[in-house]
C-alpha cells in the first residue's frame, strides 16, 4: 500500500499563520508539524511511499521533505489553483493504479492504531474503509424527566458518527473514482456511490483526534503537545515533576507492548483500557484498577490503554 495526503487547501481560517505557511506545516509543538504527526503515522504503518497532493504554498511542503526522508520516498501532485478532492485522487490514480491507499486530509491529529485499521480494512469485504469517530455536542446537554431538570451533560459525545478524514482505498474501488461527477469533492461523489453499493465499511475506536480547522483546534492541540512525546506504541506525556515525585500518563497502543522501569515505588492507575502487565508473573489489568509496580514491568494491552504512573 501506499500513502497519500490531501493537503492543498488555503487554511483561510488560521491565517495569518497560513499567510506563510500551507496548513499541513503549522506546527503542533516546536519544529513539529501536523504533517510531521501524519508521516510519523505512515512510518510505523510500514509505508515506504507517500503522495502529497497539494495546492496553495505546496512548495514549502517540497522544501521541507525532498525527494527522501525518514525512510519515505516522496512524490508530490500539485494544482496551481483548487480543483476539489476527487480531481486530487483521479490525479493520484493516474499515476499509482496497482496498490491499495491510505488517504487522509492534511489537517487532523490522531492516536489512532493505524495497524488494527489497516488490518480491519484489509480483512473486511469493503472497497473503502473509513475512520469514524463519535461527535461532541457543541453544546452542554440537559436532561429531563417530563418537565424536570434531571441531570446536566458539557458538551458529551453523541450517538453519531461524522467522517474522521482517513480512509484506506482498495485498487477495486479505483473504477469509481474515474466516474463522471457533478461536485468536485469525494465525499459527495464516490462516497455515497460506493455506500450504495454497500462496499463501504466503517472503523471506529475512542482515542484522540482532531481536525484542525480554526484558531481554537490550533489551540487544544498545542495544549496536547505541550507535554508529551510520541513513540510508535503510544506516547509519554511529563505532567508534573518536582519534590522527589513524578507523574506521567502513557498511552500504549493495542498489540503493541513495553516495558517500564519507574522504580519501586510506584502506583499505576489505569484510566482507560485492558490487558496484562508482568515482572515475575503475569497479571490482568482493567479500567480504573491501581496496580503497585515493580521494576521493569511489561504492559501487553489488549485494548488501547491509558494510565497514570506516580513515582513516589
Amino acid at each position: 500500500m501506499i500513502g497519500a495526503i490531501l493537503a492543498g487547501g488555503y487554511g483561510k481560517r488560521l491565517k495569518p499563520i497560513t499567510d506563510e505557511v500551507p496548513k499541513a506545516l503549522v506546527q503542533i509543538s516546536e519544529n513539529y508539524t501536523i504533517l510531521d504527526r501524519q508521516i510519523f503515522d505512515f512510518q510505523n504503518m510500514g509505508v515506504k511511499e507517500i503522495y502529497i497532493l497539494s495546492g496553495y504554498l505546496g512548495d514549502k511542503i517540497e522544501e521541507r521533505y525532498g525527494e527522501e526522508k525518514y525512510g519515505i520516498r516522496f512524490h508530490y501532485l500539485r494544482e496551481s489553483k483548487p480543483l476539489g478532492t476527487l480531481f486530487s485522487v483521479k490525479n493520484l490514480l493516474s499515476e499509482r493504479s496497482d496498490e491499495d491507499v491510505v488517504l487522509r486530509n492534511g489537517d487532523t491529529v490522531t492516536d489512532l492504531n493505524f495497524k488494527r485499521f489497516v488490518q480491519f480494512a484489509q480483512e473486511s469485504p469493503y472497497s473503502l474503509t473509513m475512520f469514524v469517530i463519535k461527535m461532541r455536542s457543541p453544546f452542554g446537554i440537559v436532561d429531563l424527566l417530563g418537565d424536570q431538570v434531571t441531570e446536566f451533560q458539557e458538551k458529551p459525545l453523541l450517538n453519531h458518527f461524522i467522517n474522521a478524514g482517513i480512509y484506506y482505498i482498495k485498487k477495486n474501488a479505483f473504477e469509481a473514482f474515474q466516474t463522471d461527477y457533478v461536485d468536485k469533492e469525494i465525499e459527495t461523489t464516490v462516497f455515497p456511490r460506493l455506500a450504495k453499493k454497500k462496499l463501504t465499511g466503517a472503523y471506529t475506536e475512542e482515542t484522540f483526534w482532531m481536525g484542525i480547522d480554526s484558531e481554537k483546534d490550533l489551540e487544544q492541540v498545542r495544549k496536547e503537545y505541550s507535554n508529551r512525546e510520541d513513540f510508535s506504541w503510544g506516547y509519554i506525556k511529563k505532567l508534573y515533576e518536582g519534590n522527589g515525585r513524578k507523574f506521567q500518563e502513557y498511552f500504549i497502543k493495542a498489540g503493541e507492548q513495553i516495558s517500564i522501569d519507574p522504580g519501586s515505588n510506584s502506583i499505576v492507575r489505569i484510566i482507560s483500557g485492558r490487558g496484562t502487565y508482568s515482572s515475575d508473573e503475569s497479571y490482568k489489568y482493567l479500567s480504573q484498577d491501581v496496580l503497585q509496580l515493580k521494576s521493569n514491568t511489561k504492559f501487553v494491552p489488549i485494548e488501547n490503554t491509558r494510565f497514570e504512573i506516580i513515582s513516589l
